[in-house]
């Protein structure tokens, strides 16, 4: 007589650990999906978006102002760190308007503490009002770390009545020259 043989175990046969090792991935790949979640949240890029967003309008009537002034800035960097010259010289096709100061900002396109802020004071202005020389120095939180890659800044210029900003792709020092964007 014929005996069958015992049967195996159900761990000792590869159907059920195939069949298992799909979901068993899955499970996997979610817990670590889960991990670099929580590790790596960076919240909104600014806390007050919803508000930046109502005065688009405001902004885009001050580029629309730059644009018909004809204005251009060329913008001269000593560096971009805490204290180091900016100077930003304007022409325009009218007169400009007669502002005591105007604000540079540089806006890291990633890290929001990064930005840069500059508030220059009027040097000295041309006889027809077409043109004006504005000088002063950065305001930086944080030096930018040396040997960093080089970083495509926003650069805006502005007043209470115009606007200019552009990208700006520096390391450091230089002269660029800037014009109003347009859309």
């Amino acid at each position: 007589m014929h005996t069958a043989p015992a049967p195996r175990p159900w761990y000792r046969e590869p159907w059920p650990w195939i069949i298992m090792s799909g979901p068993a991935i899955v499970v996997v790949a979610g817990i670590a999906t889960a991990v670099l979640a929580v590790r790596g949240y960076d919240g909104p890029v600014a806390s007050d978006y919803y508000k930046q967003g109502l005065t688009i309008n405001e902004e885009l009537s001050r580029v629309q102002r730059a644009r018909d002034l004809e204005l251009t800035a060329a913008l001269q960097l000593a560096g971009i760190n805490d204290g180091e010259a900016v100077e930003v010289i304007l022409t325009s096709r009218e007169p400009l308007p007669p502002e005591a100061a105007l604000r540079v900002r540089l806006i890291h396109p990633g890290r929001r503490e990064a930005d840069r802020l500059a508030v220059l004071a009027r040097v000295d202005a041309e006889p027809n009002g077409r043109g004006a020389r504005y000088r002063g120095t950065w305001q930086a939180p944080a030096p930018v770390a040396a040997g960093a890659n080089p970083v495509a800044w926003k650069v805006v210029i502005e007043t209470p009545e115009w606007r200019v900003d552009d990208g700006l792709s520096t390391a450091g020092a230089g002269q660029f020259r800037l014009a109003p964007a347009l859309p």
